[in-house]
This record gives structure tokens, sequence and C-alpha cells, in this order.
């Protein structure tokens, strides 16, 4: 249920009823054993997750002013096989420094962790860095922790960061459906709370095209402090 505030605020209540069962394969890590040890192999849980937002931007494609705020909270029901809540926030700025200049700067921090009887929080609840969305020229969902067979694991706790500035093609100011821009973004996924001292870093180059089939963004990153399973250069996404 979305209920809208006002002309910029929205409060958002969802509930969901999941039913999730985990099968193992010779291949399955040690830490997905470990969860079903702890917790067994099928779960029934009644997530309700509160939702609040804050939309100033002066449009939702191609913003140049304005800004967006992002807060939620959700936990099952108390009583059932698995008890955790889930923390995340998120905050979007745009700033114009010219009339065809905006440097927009955006943050995203989430958390979890588990309440009442239970002890490990469920891996499938993960948050997950790197990538499209999050910190580019990385793999998608390969930064912060990785598990018994090296694979992305995810964690409890999750930080990105991004500054990015947006200008006008060179010698083709008039076209409104294209803009590039140049980045810095930054984050990570954690297996306990956030640590600035594990931060991936890149930087690199996009173009923006409002295409008849929605706004297409294409980047080329470089990442700074990269280990070879992580990187990816060239990424798109609609």
């Amino acid at each position: 249920f979305g209920i809208p505030l006002n002309e910029t605020d929205r409060l958002r209540v969802n509930l969901d009823f999941k039913q999730t069962e985990i099968k193992i394969t010779p291949y399955s890590s040690d830490e997905v054993k470990g969860f079903i040890t702890d917790n067994g192999s099928k779960f029934m849980v009644v997530p309700l997750s509160i939702g609040w937002s804050h939309d100033s931007r002066n449009r939702a494609i191609f913003t140049s002013s304005g800004g967006l705020h992002r807060f939620s909270a959700l936990a099952p029901s108390p009583g059932l096989a698995l008890q955790y809540y889930k923390l995340s926030y998120r905050a979007l700025y745009y700033f114009p420094l010219a009339d065809d200049l905006t440097l927009s700067l955006t943050g995203s921090l989430g958390y979890g962790d588990t309440y009442g009887s239970s002890k490990t929080f469920p891996f499938f609840e993960n948050f997950f860095a790197g990538g499209v969305n999050s910190v580019r020229g990385f793999q998608d969902n390969t930064l912060g922790p990785r598990d018994s067979n090296n694979d992305p694991l995810g964690g409890k706790s999750k930080l990105v960061g991004s500054a990015e500035v947006y200008f006008p093609i060179p010698f083709m100011e008039d076209l409104d459906s294209m803009r590039l821009s140049a980045f810095i973004d930054a984050g990570n996924a954690y297996a306990t709370s956030v640590s600035l001292s594990g931060v991936k870093y890149s930087a690199g180059l996009a173009a923006e095209w409002l295409s008849p089939f929605g706004a297409i963004t294409i980047s080329y990153a470089i990442p700074f402090n990269r280990s070879e399973e992580h990187t990816s250069e060239l990424q798109s996404h609609l």
C-alpha cells in the first residue's frame, strides 16, 4: 500500500508471505551447510516492511536539481523460524553548477541482523555491492565476503557512494536526449558492520540516452584497488 502524504513524501507498507526451501548439492558452500545445520532447510516467514520516501527532483529522468531520500525497515513476524530485520537508506542529490552542468551525490547504506532466538542471519537476505547501480568497474555483486568456494556471499551490511558530474556532448549541446558524465564510485559489503578500511574505488565515464525504449546508460570504469575476480569495465543498464 502506498500512501501519499504530500507532493514530495510517500509512505509505503508491504506485507509478504514467503515459503523457502534450501536444497544442497555436493558443491554447496560450508556457509550454506552450516546455516541448514543451525536453522533447518524449510522456512515460512511473513515479513512486514515500512518505507518512507521524499522526492524533490525536478524530473525523474535527466534530473538536474532536487533530491531523493528513501528509508525502509523490514522484519518477519515474531515467533516464526527466522527472526531478523533489515534497514536500508538511500540519499541522492543533484546540484546545478551551470546551465548544462550538474553534480550528483549518492549514498546507500544497508544493515541487517537477527533478534529473538535466531543466531544466524539468513545468507539469502545478505546485501551485495559491485556492478551497475553500485560500484561500477567491478562485476555485479562480487564485492565483500566470499564463501568457502570463493563465490560472493554478501554481508549483513553495505555502504556505497558516488559522485558524478553530468555534461552535454561536446559540439552537440542542443541534443536533449543524451548526456555524458564523469564519476567516482566507492563502497563494499561487509560480514558484520561497515568499515571504511575495506572500501573499493573506481572512476570512469558514462553516457545516458533517453531512447524510445526508456533511459539507457553505458559506463566505462577503471577500478583502483581490485582483485582479478571483481573486474568488469564496460557495463550498461536500462
